[in-house]
């Protein structure tokens, strides 16, 4: 049988069609690639917001470097040169390792829409330092929803953060709740953008107050990077001030300082937050994965965040330290 551009298979498919599926497209620049993949992706503003900067980290080591990096580009040598340039600009060692992941996740995507690629991270063993995230109190929490001649920036973002704090969601859920869509009765149901997970969380007297204070309505989320900056001020009005000890390796340093609590506070703390009070007030551990989403309790554990004293309280009412 003679094939002609015409010739159809059985399923009805041009034969030229067809055979255009395996042919492998010419390498595309990183960055147009991230780009055009960001026109087209139907992924939240937070999923959006995360690969937008990779876009920027990947054009600034073009401009540092003065080589184009195309979507086969990233052999391990560059992927090395590329995690230099990173830790130059004294990023955080989670940070670059993050940046590195998402950059390997595109890569996949590129190679998926027919591009050639290079797997050149694969090889590359970058350190995950334990994260001196923190998780706010019961009388810190009390001490930000009473707070009082607020902005309007301020006191939405204020907002906001009470209701993931009683919520335990992620940023990207909590910050897309509606009275409409997602408050039933006395409960708050979503299906949560991460994992496609429907979850039903009781709705919290704080959240009753957050509604109050909006006219029965939830206040529009701000940016990611609006929010973050103006928590930390709220926090610092609220006088959330205790002092922490923060440790980071930031570019190839390790760096020790003191800092006060409201400088870590971010729309992360949050879900943080919520999940640790919840522990604390001894809600059962698997009920609160069914919130959180973490598949085992070695995860969870690692998550939360409880102070060695709380700890020793916990442990001081237990009956080993009690009965002899």
């Amino acid at each position: 049988m003679k094939f002609t551009p015409d010739t159809l298979t059985s399923s009805g498919v041009l034969i030229n069609e067809k055979m255009n599926i395996f042919k492998k497209k010419a390498a595309k620049k990183m960055t147009d690639f991230v780009y055009e993949y960001l026109s087209k992706c139907r992924r939240g503003k937070e999923y959006k917001y995360h690969y937008q900067n990779i876009g920027r980290h990947v054009e600034n080591f073009v401009k540092h470097s003065g080589v184009e990096v195309y979507t086969n580009s990233f052999t391990e040598q560059l992927a090395e040169e590329f995690i230099a340039y990173l830790r130059s600009k004294e990023l955080l060692a989670n940070t670059v390792k993050s940046i590195c992941r998402r950059v390997t996740t595109l890569l996949n995507k590129a190679e998926r829409a027919g591009y050639p690629i290079q797997r050149g991270f694969e090889n590359i063993s970058l350190k995950e330092e334990d994260s001196c995230a923190i998780y706010l109190t019961i009388d810190e929490l009390k001490k930000l929803n009473e707070l009082q001649k607020l902005s309007k920036k301020a006191a939405v973002t204020r907002d906001r953060f009470l209701v993931g704090c009683f919520t335990a969601l992620r940023v990207s859920d909590y910050g897309r709740l509606t009275v409409k869509d997602n408050f039933i009765n006395d409960f708050i149901q979503i299906k949560t953008q991460k994992t496609g997970v429907v979850v039903t969380i009781p709705t919290h007297p704080v959240i009753r107050d957050v509604l109050k204070r909006n006219n029965g309505e939830l206040p529009p989320m701000p940016s990611l990077q609006t929010f973050n900056k103006t928590i930390k001020r709220v926090c610092k009005k609220a006088n959330i001030t205790d002092v922490t000890l923060w440790e980071r390796t930031v570019g190839t340093k390790v760096v020790r300082k003191k800092m006060n609590k409201w400088q870590l506070v971010a729309s992360h703390t949050a879900r943080r937050t919520g999940a640790t009070l919840m522990y604390l007030a001894g809600i059962p551990t698997a009920r609160i994965m069914l919130l959180t989403g973490h598949q085992t309790e070695q995860a969870f554990f690692r998550y939360i965040r409880i102070a060695r004293e709380e700890n020793a309280k916990i442990l001081s009412e237990h009956s080993f330290f009690t009965n002899f």
